[in-house]
């Protein structure tokens, strides 16, 4: 189900046109409702159709409301009735238009979607980011013309929650499909910063910084590796003493290798040293690396600072196991199984801890798991 272009202002402006679109459309099967009901329902959804196609919004509204207060259970009209709405700037009614669609009719990705935006305008920012997550999961984004309008709300909210990666990750499909957009930009520049301020947030003196991080980030992630170096450096040389520029492209390179991200991880604890998740990143590529008394004591900082963080634990168990100390490593690695019995490097690790301290039995066992959660 195509959906309309107007889902954020600095999108794609609305077009009244869209609605042409959507009167050619079979969005829910209705061929036999209106047979079956009175003739005044007949002669409103007859009308509210006409007013619709002849896109007098005001007038489709009235006309669809008056129609669902005779039979409520009509899905087509709620349908048109949340959109009509929608198209007006009147998100709250239409909110309540696609609640009662959805209740009639709950597996629609493409109405969760439409209800998802809606919620994001009226700032229900966990409501949307629910609905928006269910639909991206139910396949809504899979339209390619509804793909970008969904995706960039979605990482906005994402972001706007603190989950960053994920929220690069929508991103990332966007940008490898050359989707090019302000708001895009800003928001990877927002993510890529660990910023949850939503783009329409973003203060003036801000947005030049944003948006310029924005650019070298969907460089990147559209696998312009030269452009997104060139960009970076600028940044780099711009902004000498900004926390996160390191980090942003230390995640990113990371996706490459550990020797292009170690360093970039390096730049960034020099500029941060509070950077609690820097120190634990710069860690783990570290004893990716195999440079374990390196990691060590980068670790060892970030489990002291934030002694919940897995990364960092597994990763100071790992370094503790490569560098003599295997009963501390155990114990590290088994507190993380117990609060997360599916963390497949805890388990990876702990095998090798047991394989090191010849506990061969506990090792074959720790495979065998390892071996289950990767299925």
């Amino acid at each position: 189900m195509p959906m309309p272009e107007r889902f954020h202002p600095s999108l794609t402006e609305k077009s009244l046109g869209i609605l042409l679109l959507f009167a050619l459309l079979p969005v829910i099967p209705t061929s036999t409702v209106a047979q079956e009901q009175p003739a005044k329902f007949e002669d409103l959804a007859a009308r509210a159709a006409a007013a619709r196609e002849q896109e007098n919004l005001p007038l489709a509204i009235e006309l669809y409301g008056q129609a669902e207060q005779l039979k409520p259970d009509w899905p087509e009209g709620w349908f048109y009735l949340g959109l009509l709405q929608y198209l007006s700037d009147r998100f709250p009614p239409a909110i309540d238009a696609f609640n009662h669609l959805l209740a009639l009719q709950p597996n629609s990705p493409a109405v969760m979607a439409l209800r998802g935006i809606c919620e994001f305008e009226t700032a229900a920012y966990d409501d949307a980011l629910r609905d928006l997550d269910q639909a991206v999961k139910g396949g809504a984004a899979n339209e390619p013309h509804n793909e970008p309008i969904i995706r960039i709300h979605y990482a906005e909210l994402l972001a706007h929650a603190g989950r960053f990666q994920p929220a690069l990750i929508q991103y990332r499909t966007l940008a490898s499909k050359q989707v090019d957009d302000p708001d895009m930009r800003l928001g990877v520049g927002l993510a890529g910063m660990q910023s949850t301020t939503l783009p329409e947030d973003v203060s003036s003196e801000d947005r030049e910084l944003y948006t310029a991080v924005g650019n070298a980030g969907c460089a990147f992630l559209s696998d312009d590796s030269q452009t997104a170096d060139t960009l970076f450096s600028k940044l780099f040389a711009q902004y000498p003493t900004t926390p996160e520029l390191h980090f942003f492209y230390g995640t990113l390179l990371s996706m490459r290798g550990a020797e292009l991200a170690i360093p970039q991880f390096q730049s960034e604890v020099a500029i941060a040293p509070n950077n609690v998740q820097a120190h634990a990143l710069l860690a783990f590529w570290l004893m990716f690396a195999g440079r374990f008394a390196e990691a060590r004591p980068e670790a060892e900082l970030a489990v002291a600072a934030a002694p919940n963080m897995e990364v960092a634990r597994v990763t100071l168990a790992r370094s503790l196991a490569e560098t003599g100390d295997v009963e501390r490593a155990a114990e590290l690695l088994n507190q993380v199984i117990k609060n997360d019995p599916d963390n497949l490097e805890a388990h990876l690790g702990l095998a090798a801890v047991y394989a090191r301290s010849g506990r061969r039995e506990d090792a074959y066992h720790e495979r065998m798991v390892c071996l289950g959660l990767e299925k």
